[in-house]
């Protein structure tokens, strides 16, 4: 490895010593962080190559041929539906010459380069390769697609880029039971909002996650309802879930008579016990994604990086499946929509001016409140996974 500026190793320096402690001092990360191009690339290597990223849902590759195509780390990826009914994960790159295979969304029956007009199964295997029979020894058998790990959870895709990642699973199976009633492996994403290369470092969006700032922020779109200085959160090692109550009187009631928090766009869901029907969550799985969950409604956001302070963002918009029977469902999910524009549009400006000031080399590391616990939990976590408790010096020596 190259010797790092000596910048970058104070503020591995630093690091490695808030992973030691647990970030006992509650501290946010070194500005420099959010913005140096070396930690990127320490980020880049041992937290999203070697991690889980979330891509999507599998339910927007449903049908056989279904595809979706993502790009992660400049990596073309594809999430595939085969024949027999299985999610495959592919690079989206032909092992002939390198073109890629597809582009956005769509159904195929099966995989044609647009280059060469080599042809693939929907289980990856190359069916057809045009003229190669005079090749000298051409096997058709070792140029199948390539495989990327992945895995489901609570119908969430994830992937491993590096294909060494230890099972996601049971990293998440103590998250598992708190949000086990809202049966998420059957809600459907009913709409995706591509909000574009964004000016900020995924950390930052990360840091935005608490519910300190409702009322700086958000006092309509959530302190009216949502009191954030009513927040609580829990973490596990990979995950982080933050709830805030909506306040008694503005509580609603559902068909049967039971409390639910107001601004419900669909029918609240059977089967949630009080806490559930009358808070919103946000539920972190490091690094790159969270959910914002309603007792009838719930968004993924995904976020990426793609250069120091800078990052790639979409939302996808999920609903319980039963939703799409109402007679004003689209009128409905219209409105959630809105509301997700409606907020983001607020955290935006805010973010980008964050990311400015982190720039400057005149931030300094802030202390955290106690309900920024999400956020000594992310210091923390980056920390560990970027440093692995060593110095900076034996980093640099790598």
């Amino acid at each position: 490895m190259q010797t790092l500026r000596a910048t970058t190793s104070q503020t591995l320096e630093t690091m490695a010593s808030m992973a030691a402690e647990g970030n006992a001092g509650w501290r946010t990360l070194p500005p420099d962080a959010y913005c140096n191009p070396e930690i990127h690339a320490l980020e880049r290597e041992r937290i999203f190559r070697a991690g889980w990223i979330a891509i999507g849902r599998a339910d927007q590759a449903a049908e056989a041929g279904a595809y979706v195509t993502r790009e992660i780390l400049g990596e073309p990826i594809v999430m595939l539906r085969g024949n027999d009914g299985e999610l495959r994960v592919f690079s989206n790159i032909c092992r002939h010459r390198w073109m890629k295979l597809l582009e956005g969304t769509g159904r195929k029956a099966v995989i044609t380069c647009p280059y060469h007009a080599w042809v693939y199964g929907l289980d990856g295997a190359l069916r057809r390769a045009p003229e190669m029979e005079q090749h000298p020894d051409f096997d058709p058998a070792t140029c199948a697609l390539e495989t990327v790990n992945h895995e489901i959870w609570q119908g969430f895709v994830y992937v491993n880029l590096d294909g060494r990642a230890d099972a996601l699973a049971p990293r998440l199976s103590d998250l598992d039971p708190r949000i086990a009633a809202y049966d998420l492996d059957t809600w459907v994403t009913a709409d995706t909002v591509d909000c574009g290369i964004i000016p900020w470092d995924w950390k930052v969006m990360q840091d935005n996650g608490e519910c300190y700032h409702h009322a700086g922020l958000h006092p309509q779109t959530f302190q009216d309802v949502f009191p954030g200085e009513e927040a609580g959160a829990v973490t596990g090692d990979e995950w982080s879930m933050l709830w805030t109550p909506a306040r008694q009187e503005v509580l609603e009631k559902t068909g049967s008579g039971e409390a639910v928090m107001p601004g419900c766009y669909f029918t609240p869901l059977e089967g949630l016990d009080d806490f559930q029907r009358t808070n919103f969550l946000l539920i972190y799985v490091l690094p790159n994604f969270f959910i914002y969950l309603q007792p009838d409604c719930g968004l993924l956001i995904r976020v990426e990086p793609v250069e120091a302070g800078r990052s790639r963002m979409a939302a996808d918009v999920l609903v319980p499946a039963s939703a799409r029977e109402r007679p004003d469902y689209s009128e409905q999910l219209a409105a959630f929509t809105a509301f997700f524009n409606r907020f983001n549009d607020e955290d935006g400006p805010v973010n980008t001016a964050i990311q400015k000031a982190l720039e400057t080399g005149r931030a300094g590391q802030a202390p955290l409140s106690h309900l920024e616990a999400h956020n000594r939990h992310v210091a923390w976590w980056v920390s560990r996974k970027l440093t692995q408790d060593k110095t900076a010096a034996a980093l640099a020596a790598e």
